[in-house]
Parts: C-alpha cells; structure tokens; sequence
C-alpha cells in the first residue's frame, strides 16, 4: 500500500505560541474577552487572514473602529493579522515554542516505512520555524522541514485548499501513491479532510475529535495499527 500522511504543524509537530500572540494581538485591539475556546472554534488551524476576519468580525472590532466599507474593513485585516504575526515571529525568535519529539519519531518512523510526507500548515511561518529545528536521523543532522518531501504550507487560502494542494503536489512527484492520510489535531482540519474523503488520524491533545482513528500520544498509534485500520476501512 503506497500512502502519503499530510500533517498539520501547529499543535501537532510543534507545539507554538500562536494562541498567545492571537490573544495579545486582539488585547492590542481592546478585546478582552479572547479565550480558548473562542481560539479552538474560530481561529486554530484556519489561515492567518481568516481566522484574524473572524476576531474582527465576531469581536466587533470593524464596528467599533467604524469600518463600513469592504476597503475599510481589508486595511484594518491587513494591519490586524500582521501585526499579530510580528508578535509571533518575535515569540519564536526567542524560542518560545516546543517541539513534540514523540510525533517526529512517528514520522521517522514511518518514513522508513516508504511512507511519503507532506507538510500541510494552513501558516506561512510553519516552513520557517521547521526550518529552524535540528533533527538527527542516523546520525546525520537535518532540519524538521528536511523530512517532508512536499511542503505547501500557507500556499492556499483555506484549509481545504491546502490539503489539496498537498494531495496534488504528492501525485505528482509520487504517481503510484493511492492511500492519504491527515494528521490533526483541531476540529476544523478534520472537518475539511473528511469533506476530501481523507482518512483522519486525531490527535486529541485537548479538543475531542470527529476522526477515524483518535489518540492522545503518538506513542498510542504505529503505521501497523493504521495500516490495519485502512484495510477494515476498505474492508480488505
């Protein structure tokens, strides 16, 4: 069986403080009612100009600032969503980040297997900050973003879209592959890769996920257990 996993980064290979500095950004802007669950529902694992639309949106910051015209609204989006990036890109500079050493083993792991994979972030930072992370494979040193053989993280303007795109660009370089697998860890990434008849590995590390395989550590899961649920799937 020839598959592909497309991974999620935030939260899933990575753990980032993009939750932080959305809430500072949006304290920055006079909110103060921004919380975790607000974070999970409207802003994780959606791209940086969607998920800053739905604070300025719901928050009621375009009203408040008196954006009445769409122009209005995309200049306050546009100064938003950057300057929430600044914080976070300033965060990652000092090294405010930790690195999920279980999932990246999981990923080796499986690499070895002949698996293929794809990073799939809906933001543009993931490359860069996976670039910035030293991983040792037999000895040999590699950056994280070393290990993935297709990269189209924050290349699409949706979620959806961009596991598209990471569908797209594995069929061209890996013709032969015919199973995709998605690993992630917020409702709205499962939500999308089901909707493209994906098959979704959870990883409920706080949220409760609709999926077709859940776990809580990656050290619940090996590519034998996936492996065997596929082939039930099929009904192999």
């Amino acid at each position: 069986m020839k598959a592909a996993i497309i991974w999620d980064f935030d939260g899933v290979l990575v753990f980032t403080p993009h939750e932080e500095a959305w809430k500072k950004a949006a304290e920055h802007y006079s909110v103060k009612d921004f919380d975790h669950d607000f974070f999970i529902n409207y802003v994780s694992g959606k791209p940086r100009y969607e998920g800053a639309d739905n604070i300025l949106r719901l928050k009621g910051i375009y009203k408040r600032l008196g954006a009445r015209t769409e122009e209005e609204k995309q200049k306050i989006l546009q100064e938003f969503a950057e300057f929430k990036n600044k914080l976070v890109n300033e965060m990652f500079d000092r090294g405010e980040y930790g690195i999920n050493n279980e999932a990246i083993k999981f990923l080796i792991e499986t690499k070895g297997a002949g698996v293929k994979h794809a990073l799939a972030s809906a933001s543009k930072n993931a490359p860069k900050l996976a670039q910035k992370i030293k991983i040792y494979v037999n000895g040999e040193e590699k950056t994280l973003l070393d290990l993935f053989d297709v990269n189209v993280s924050g290349l699409a303007p949706t979620k959806k879209a961009v596991f598209e795109l990471a569908i797209k660009e594995l069929k061209s370089k890996f013709p032969e592959l015919g199973v995709f697998i998605v690993i992630e860890d917020s409702p709205t990434g499962v939500e999308v890769a089901k909707e493209l008849g994906i098959f979704t590995l959870g990883y409920e590390r706080e949220a409760k996920l609709d999926a077709d395989l859940t776990f809580k550590d990656f050290r619940e899961i090996s590519w034998e257990k996936i492996l065997d649920r596929l082939k039930r799937r099929s009904g192999a």
